[in-house]
């Protein structure tokens, strides 16, 4: 993967930076002129390729012209002369990633080329996540790849054309608003009325009024009739959200609707019928209301026909790279810039426990468009809660009694590993992550991980 073809005309230049960057685990090929640049760039895999400005037979210009159209997967990076700096911004605006100005210096030259790959690789993630975005389950704003949720949307495919009342679980921000819609959309009634009610947001003496409505007079600022949330669903859907916050007292006037969608409204005597199917959903354990007395078993039964349990985000983290490119796309089309997120900040994304679940990640992703400079997010530009957890100790020790040496070696090693994974296993890179010399990272990694090589 770090193939890198350097293009220059001065072979004592060539000689100097392929000894020096195959000593910093990049494979290096070269040409010292147009000729061979294109020759050479269609026989080896170099994902980078450095073209010097002035070539016996041609201009670097010319060939990142050629280039770019034809081998749109690799980065450019030109070099130049002081004096034609002008020609290398003109090089930017054609499409090169960047350009240096020489004499080249070895450190700014590796910094420019692991920022060249760090863009590569978060390119080719992000095209990956398009097409396993583009692949995965996608109706309603609701994606996934996860084994969990796609058995939740067959399930939702199957119930969707019956009449049978369902009763969504699952913690809060999970998409139980989602999967309600979906349900409503897949069914015959999705000509008809979607109504959302969240039953905890309503004072409870108003929720009888707010759901079967009111004749005018019934109470204290009933000025005239209204229609209440059952009747406006008629024929459609209704979706009654935080079941679980209702009263006792309450409970035993929905029974009745369930039963058979009879009901009358606040101040009448005149039964109206409606015909209307009910989705109830709640982030409480409805059974354990029920054993302990504050939830009627009757009305459990009726609004728990077909029982759908959505699973916490940390119980799919499958799913976090997709929705984390789906939101990213969000702002991409609203604010006109290319966001991405690279593998190091997934992964802490990834590893985080998201209590408020897909909500709570959408609303971090939004800060982070916000606050980041340029368009890679960093960790930097999430919620304090998130950037805590890079800081958090990375060994949980339950006995008190452990050495401190073992405790200490133990969270080297585990450092070391991670800086490993991150650097794709390149030894001088992760030593630099580390603040370590290279050779330093060889003498730990044997102490450490002799055993298992």
């Amino acid at each position: 993967m770090k193939n890198i073809l350097l293009v220059d005309d001065e072979s004592k230049i060539l000689k100097i930076l392929k000894s020096s960057l195959s000593k910093q685990g990049y494979t290096v090929y070269t040409a010292a002129n147009g000729q061979e640049a294109r020759k050479k760039i269609t026989e080896i895999p170099a994902s980078l390729v450095f073209l010097d400005m002035k070539l016996p037979d041609a201009s670097g210009l010319e060939l990142l012209q050629e280039f770019i159209g034809l081998y749109t997967n690799k980065v450019y990076i030109m070099m130049t002369a002081f004096g034609n700096v002008d020609n290398a911004v003109s090089a930017m605006k054609a499409g090169a990633f960047d350009y240096m100005v020489k004499p080249v210096k070895l450190t700014e030259l590796v910094v420019i080329i692991e920022k060249a790959f760090e863009w590569l690789g978060v390119r080719e993630e992000n095209k990956l996540l398009k097409e396993q975005l583009q692949q995965s389950e996608i109706f309603g704003g609701l994606v996934t790849s996860s084994a969990k949720m796609k058995n939740i949307l067959n399930l939702v495919e199957r119930v969707s054309t019956t009449e049978a009342n369902i009763l969504i679980q699952g913690e809060s921000g999970t998409g139980k608003t989602k999967i309600a819609k979906m349900i409503h959309m897949l069914s015959d009634r999705k000509q008809a009325a979607f109504i959302p009610v969240n039953c905890a947001a309503i004072p409870e003496s108003l929720l009888e009024s707010e759901l079967f409505g009111h004749e005018k007079g019934s109470f204290t600022g009933a000025v005239s009739s209204r229609k209440g949330k059952f009747e406006a669903a008629n024929g459609g859907t209704i979706f009654l959200d935080e079941i679980g916050e209702i009263s006792p007292a309450f409970q035993a006037k929905l029974l009745q609707v369930t039963q058979d969608k009879t009901f009358m409204r606040v101040g009448s005597d005149v039964l109206r019928t409606v015909d209307v199917r009910i989705i109830c959903a709640t982030n409480r354990d409805l059974k354990k209301l029920v054993e302990e007395g504050k939830f009627r078993e009757d009305l459990y039964y009726r609004l728990n026909i077909v029982d759908i349990t959505i699973p916490p985000l940390r119980e799919r983290k499958e799913d976090i790279p997709l929705l984390v490119e789906k939101f990213l796309e969000k702002y991409r089309n609203k604010h006109q810039k290319n966001y991405k997120a690279n593998r190091e900040l997934l992964n802490y994304l990834i590893e985080y426990h998201w209590q408020g679940n897909v909500r709570e990640l959408e609303n971090a992703i939004e800060r982070a468009v916000v606050l980041c400079n340029g368009d890679l997010l960093t960790i930097e530009d999430f919620p304090r809660e998130i950037r805590a957890m890079k800081n958090e100790g990375i060994i949980d020790f339950e006995e008190d009694n452990v050495p401190l040496p073992e405790i200490l070696d133990e969270i080297e090693r585990k450092y070391i590993l991670r800086a490993l994974d991150e650097s794709l296993g390149q030894h001088a890179k992760a030593a630099r992550k580390l603040g370590i010399s290279r050779q330093s990272l060889l003498y730990k990694m044997n102490k450490y991980f002799s055993e298992n090589i």
